[in-house]
C-alpha cells in the first residue's frame, strides 16, 4: 500500500513509497513546510535548468539546459501550452492563489545505461519514459513536462532519469478544470506504477 513519507533535506515534496525500485512519486504542495509560497513555473523551471539555471525563473527562460525535455498535451489544449514556461503561467495565473496540490512529479532512473555490459542507450529510455508519459496524459486529461537528466555529463552522481511533472489540474480546451484525482493523490503512486509496468512490458 502506498505510503507517504517525511521529505529528505533537499527535496521539495513528500515521496509516496510503492512496489517499484528506480521509481518516485509524490505531490509538490502550494506552500512549502516553512509556508512560503511555490509556483508551477519555479517548480517545473528549476528542473528544466539542472545547470546555469537562471536567477529569476519568473522571467524569460532561456534554453533548458537539461538532456531533453518535451511537453505532452490532453487533446483539445491549447497549442501555445507546448511551450512549458507558457503552460506554468497559465496554470499559476489560474490557481486562484489559494490550491494545495501544486505538481504532480514522477521520476524514473535508469540504472543500466550506464552499466557496461548493458547496451540500453539514453534515447532508448527517453522513449519509453515519453510512451509512459503519453499514457498518463490521455488516461488523466493532464498536461505533463517531461524532462531528462543525465548527472555524468555534468561531473555529477546519479543515474540517468525522467521527471515527469504534471500541474495538478485537468486541462480542458477552456483552460485548467478540476483537480486531476485520483493520480494527485496518494493513491496515484500505484496508478502510475501500474501503468509504468505496462509499459516496460509492452517493449519489444
Amino acid at each position: 500500500m502506498p505510503k507517504k513519507v517525511k521529505a529528505p533535506p533537499g527535496l521539495d515534496y513528500d515521496p509516496v513509497r510503492g512496489n517499484l525500485a528506480d521509481f518516485s512519486f509524490g505531490i509538490i504542495q502550494a506552500k512549502s513546510a516553512d509556508e512560503s509560497p511555490r509556483t508551477a513555473e519555479a517548480t517545473i523551471g528549476k528542473r528544466l535548468f539542472p545547470i546555469s539555471r537562471p536567477t529569476d525563473l519568473s522571467q524569460p527562460w532561456p534554453s533548458p539546459t537539461c538532456h531533453r525535455f518535451d511537453v505532452l498535451l490532453p487533446p483539445g489544449a491549447a497549442d501555445e501550452f507546448a511551450e512549458p514556461q507558457q503552460l506554468c503561467r497559465a496554470f499559476d495565473r489560474q490557481s486562484f492563489g489559494d490550491i494545495r496540490d501544486l505538481v504532480v512529479i514522477i521520476t524514473i532512473r535508469f540504472p543500466k545505461i550506464d552499466a557496461v555490459t548493458s547496451g540500453a542507450r539514453l534515447h532508448e529510455a527517453w522513449e519509453l519514459g515519453r510512451s509512459f508519459c503519453a499514457e498518463l496524459v490521455h488516461a488523466h486529461q493532464v498536461a505533463i513536462v517531461a524532462v531528462m537528466h543525465v548527472p555524468a555529463r555534468a561531473a555529477r552522481p546519479g543515474l540517468p532519469h525522467i521527471h515527469l511533472m504534471a500541474p495538478a489540474r485537468v486541462l480542458l480546451p477552456s483552460g485548467f478544470g478540476k483537480f486531476a484525482k485520483p493520480l494527485a493523490t496518494i493513491d496515484g503512486r500505484e496508478i502510475a506504477e501500474k501503468c509504468w509496468s505496462k509499459c516496460l512490458e509492452a517493449q519489444p
